[in-house]
């Protein structure tokens, strides 16, 4: 019997002016293929059987490209032959109306976000079947009901499609829900994703510890047959049917370590919540009494969520420039008091005056920009990060290196160096050798900053081998060399269940090692390590969160978060 297609029937054929071409593809392998050929029928053609035929293409794919409108929904089938009774049964997992979202449809789809790019191609899929052969379908779904949804959409990012956070647009199928979807056509492996409210990085979920891996709390899927999933934004499972409880969260944060230059015009918290506007403008924190604190509180649902604090100063504003901070409300209460760009419990240590911090970088391992734009950015300039990049200079009788000279005000600060256009994220250091990360922090959005706290008002030189944690070879540069703590001690390995390693590797006399629990409290210490590593018997400490403060005889010092499992 003839199909009865409830949508888009009388659909009229789309202008290719405002339309984008998409190539549709089918594998007949194993179908003995009619001799009327092989079409396809959709909402993009008025639904009719017999008037699209492929194109037998190689092998036994058939293709065709046809007209789509921008920002809509396209549904099809693929028929063996020309009449509705040879088309093929589509596979409940990529149907419209799957289970993820909860409608009745069984016919494929697909989406198109635009018409201002290049041919979209969809593989070719097997007659019948959910992916393309050697492939498998995964079918993600994200439930956006606890969010406003941005009005760039809703857009999938990671290992999956080269972390490209403008790239997958996914699609709301059913105007009744906020169920937005996306079918990936996978090989088998290990993939991590997030998904992203907008398309920036800034609209991105902050995954729950339970169900995140990695430095940036990824989700993961393992891959080794078609399947599906569906979450709520944000949380590790569906979302819940029952309003979720609420409480107080007061914010605080000790700005002592970056108050230069008369101070701030606010300081604001902004992270993946609704309630402290999803990445967006921030809530504005008020300066208690005549501390350097600042603080606010908030009534917040409860769960996880990922936060950082900024400061505002002369129309630009400054992000910390270490990690994502984490914080699980249970019940009405005041986070733990850290430094402004810093995880260590408790306030700010003082900063010293100004100093000159020179900063060098070797690019003898590597290609070099061919217009010598190598630069050195981070959260110490104003403007910050790519817009305040500063240049550096080639090293004279050292090819490769490169150098320049900064008067630095903050206490504790992020940088990272630039081969190239300051304005390309490609240009930047990415410490891709996951052997390359003790000297840095996660940035949250996928990327690694260098940290270093001044205690003293001492120059000290910062040199390094291009995207690693190598020390550069300043001999005969005519600098000031100092091998400094802050970005030389090595940690390993961590997380750490028998014994840990901490190298120093800074030519200090001697250093004294505190090793703190997560509420600061004092565990162990070692005192006078006039050795250049110590081992640590990791038994010994309980599992969890531990923070280790290292201070050498110079008095430069560098806290480590280490993981004992």
């Amino acid at each position: 019997m003839k199909k009865i297609l409830l949508l888009s029937a009388a659909l009229v054929m789309i202008s290719g002016v405002y339309a984008k071409k998409v190539k549709i593809s089918v594998d007949m392998t194993g179908k003995t293929v009619d001799t009327s050929g092989v079409h396809v029928a959709g909402n993009f053609q008025g639904w009719n059987p017999g008037s699209t035929q492929l194109t037998l293409e190689s092998g036994n794919i058939y293709s065709t490209f046809v007209d789509a409108p921008a920002n809509q929904v396209m549904q099809f089938k693929f028929i063996n032959g020309k009449i509705w009774d040879k088309s093929e049964g589509v596979p409940s997992l990529n149907q419209v109306g799957f289970q993820t979202n909860g409608g009745q449809n069984d016919n494929r789809w697909f989406y198109v976000d635009s018409i201002a790019n290049d041919t979209s191609v969809i593989p070719a899929i097997l007659f019948g079947g959910s992916a393309p052969a050697g492939k498998y379908a995964v079918r993600f779904a994200v439930d956006m009901q606890l969010q406003t949804v941005n009005a760039n959409g809703v857009r999938i990012a990671g290992s999956l499609q080269g972390w490209n956070e403008t790239k997958t647009s996914m699609a709301n199928l059913f105007s009744s829900n906020k169920v937005y979807e996306w079918i990936a056509y996978l090989d088998s492996g290990s993939y991590q994703y997030k998904f992203i409210n907008g398309n920036t990085w800034g609209g991105a979920e902050s995954v729950p510890s339970a169900c995140g891996v990695g430095n940036d709390k990824n989700r993961e899927i393992i891959v080794n047959a078609s399947t599906s999933s569906k979450v709520c934004f944000a949380l590790c499972a569906p979302c819940p049917t029952a309003p979720i409880p609420t409480f107080t969260a007061t914010f605080v944060v000790d700005m002592l370590n970056n108050d230069c230059d008369g101070g701030f015009d606010s300081v604001s918290v902004a992270g993946g919540r609704t309630e402290i506007t999803n990445w967006g403008s921030g809530v504005k924190l008020n300066k208690i009494g005549n501390t350097s604190i600042y603080g606010v509180t908030l009534t917040m649902d409860s769960g996880e969520f990922e936060f950082k604090f900024r400061f505002h100063k002369n129309g630009n504003t400054n992000w910390e420039g270490i990690g994502n901070r984490k914080w699980m409300l249970t019940k009405n209460d005041t986070l733990g008091l850290t430094c402004f760009n810093s995880n260590t419990p408790g306030g700010c240590i003082p900063k010293p005056a100004p100093s000159d911090i020179t900063f060098m970088v070797d690019l003898s391992n590597e290609t070099p920009d061919g217009q010598g734009r190598v630069y050195v950015m981070g959260n110490f300039t104003t403007p910050n990060w790519q817009n305040g990049a500063i240049r550096l200079s080639p090293v004279a009788g050292k090819p490769g290196f490169y150098a320049t000279k900064v008067n630095i005000c903050p206490g504790s600060f992020a940088y990272k160096f630039v081969n190239g256009d300051s304005s390309v994220n490609a240009s930047e250091e990415s410490f891709k050798d996951t052997t390359q990360r003790a000297c840095v922090e996660p940035n949250g959005v996928g990327g690694f900053n260098r940290i270093h706290t001044r205690t003293t008002a001492n120059p000290i030189v910062l040199a390094y081998v291009f995207n690693t944690c190598t020390l550069a070879d300043t001999t005969t540069t005519g600098l000031v060399e100092k091998n400094n703590l802050i970005g030389n001690v090595k940690l390993y390995p961590n997380p750490s269940n028998s014994y840990v390693t901490i190298e120093f590797n800074d030519f200090a006399q001697s250093h004294d090692v505190t090793i703190m629990d997560i509420a600061g409290k004092t565990i162990a210490t070692y005192n006078q390590i006039a050795d250049n590593s110590l081992v640590i018997n990791s038994k010994e400490l309980s599992k969890g969160v531990h923070f280790v403060q290292i201070t050498n005889n110079r008095g430069e010092a560098k806290t480590l978060k280490l993981i004992v499992q």
